[in-house]
């Protein structure tokens, strides 16, 4: 729900002023064999990661 929120607020301005928290900023990792993690601050665990990510049609 938060998502949806977010882009609805996104779509009229800064969604802060909608008293809409602003979105985290992630750190992002991706290792040589493809891998990919998301972590919220440097030195923090990642919170998700996927060995062996695909890409996906919607």
């Amino acid at each position: 729900m938060r998502a949806r929120e977010w882009a609805v607020a996104a779509t009229y301005g800064d969604p802060t002023d909608y008293d809409v928290p602003a979105l985290p900023t992630w750190r992002v990792e991706r290792g040589e064999g493809g891998d990919i993690a998301f972590a919220s601050a440097d030195g923090d665990e990642p919170f998700i990661a996927a060995a062996n990510p695909v890409r996906v049609r919607r």
